[in-house]
């Protein structure tokens, strides 16, 4: 290597040498400081996640205490599929299809009006201690209607 360097004419010598600087400063930009800038910028975005949770959650822990000192919610008797068959029929709603899953219970609702669905939601949380895992909706044929692509329920407690 020493032969080679020496071999070399002062202009191509001081070409290599600025050449090798910029190679190094390239390697170190690239292979040290980006990755660890991004590293401490994605380390910035979680803090900020978890500042904001932990507002929301000091925000929010009145409320659940004053639902725990209140008995929390309450769960009616009988089996989720139960339940639902017996609120929608009180509600004139159509069940299309029902499914377990695991613990939980997937609902398909052909068409109903929108009212009387978030009304039935409400009771099914509110009176029968059902809890509402995950919703997929799409406006229906007729005016003010949806249909349920996928209603996931779940037993409170």
């Amino acid at each position: 290597m020493k032969q080679w360097w020496l071999g070399l004419n002062p202009r191509e010598q001081k070409l290599a040498a600025i050449m090798g600087v910029v190679v190094a400063i390239f390697i170190f930009y690239f292979l040290i400081w980006q990755p660890l800038n991004n590293s401490v910028e994605k380390a910035q975005q979680k803090l900020e996640r978890q500042q904001q949770l932990a507002a929301w959650v000091d925000e929010n822990l009145p409320k659940l205490q004053a639902l725990q000192k209140a008995g929390g919610i309450k769960s009616t008797g009988g089996s989720l599929s139960s339940i639902v068959n017996r609120t929608a029929k009180r509600q004139s709603i159509d069940i299309a299809r029902m499914q377990p899953q695991g613990d939980d219970l997937q609902v398909w609702i052909d068409e109903v009006p929108f009212n009387t669905f978030v009304s039935w939601l409400n009771n099914l949380n509110s009176n029968e201690g059902v809890l509402i895992e995950s919703i997929d909706i799409t406006e229906g044929n007729a005016p003010g209607t949806i249909a349920v692509r996928r209603l996931q329920l779940a037993k409170a407690g």
